[in-house]
């Protein structure tokens, strides 16, 4: 997990669309500097792009500058009507601000190919934007990109939810062809402990589960389990269902799984 910035909730609330005009600027002025907060605007920039109920480019732009968004420039550079209505002097002054804004709000956007995006309900097909539950590699130097189908085997993970069915709690784990099983949430790596599955809100919006977690996985097959449920089950008794065999046979009433099969290359 990386280390916080005092100025981390700056990037939440510029994505929120609820951050004040000398926050924005604050935030802009500093994220060249730091790199912990350019990786959580990396990755909120990542799941704006894939929720269709978060406030677009153009809206937390206009926020941030603290104007309506139909002032801002249209994406093909005319004017809208409130804006041609401006004086002057403000025109001048808003453009400098609004392409410096725009420029760092398109910078290093990790690949939306969805070909191989994410977990996905049972007959949703691969769209990352139906995704129940998204997987993304967190690469060293902080740059997040959705996890295609191969990983090394250090790969930090991270992962967000959607959660449109109401279930209480989740777990996140992996198991490999020899049967060891890798715990991403609840993260578990204490054998006396056996924590519970963690709880989860409901809804439809995308949600980033706030920690990146990496293993020591071995090469080969391995598959990546995603399980909603509306009573907790602990690490153990997990893992005790997973080896009676097919995981969706033997969970709990209520329960929903989804899987996504990877390949660890070293």
């Amino acid at each position: 997990m990386s280390p916080s910035c005092a100025l981390l909730p700056l990037v939440d609330r510029h994505f929120s669309g609820r951050i004040a005009p000398p926050d924005e600027r604050r935030m802009r002025e500093h994220l060249p500097d730091c790199a912990h907060c350019r990786e959580r605007y990396e990755r909120q920039l990542l799941l704006a792009r894939l929720d269709p109920s978060a406030p677009d480019a153009r809206t937390r732009l206009a926020r941030g500058l603290g104007l309506d968004a139909s002032a801002l420039p249209s994406p093909e550079g005319r004017a809208s009507d409130t804006r041609a209505n401006a004086p002057r002097w403000w025109h001048l002054a808003l453009v400098p601000m609004t392409v410096a804004c725009l420029a760092l709000l398109v910078v290093r956007l990790p690949s939306m190919s969805t070909d191989d995006a994410g977990f996905t309900a049972r007959g949703a097909g691969n769209a990352a934007a139906q995704a129940r539950l998204l997987a993304y590699a967190v690469a060293p130097g902080g740059h997040t990109t959705l996890l295609g189908l191969k990983l090394r085997p250090e790969q930090e993970l991270a992962f967000a939810f959607r959660n449109p069915d109401a279930h209480r709690f989740l777990m996140v784990f992996a198991r490999d062809t020899a049967g060891r099983v890798y715990w991403y949430h609840p993260s578990w790596t204490d054998p006396a402990s056996d924590p519970s599955a963690i709880p989860i809100p409901p809804g439809d919006t995308l949600r980033e589960l706030p920690e990146a977690i990496s293993h020591p996985l071995a090469p080969g097959t391995l598959t990546l389990h995603a399980v909603f449920l509306e009573s907790p089950l602990t690490v153990k008794q997990m893992e005790a269902l997973v080896k009676q065999g097919d995981l969706d046979a033997v969970l709990p009433a209520g329960a929903d799984a989804t899987s996504l099969q990877l390949q660890v290359i070293p």
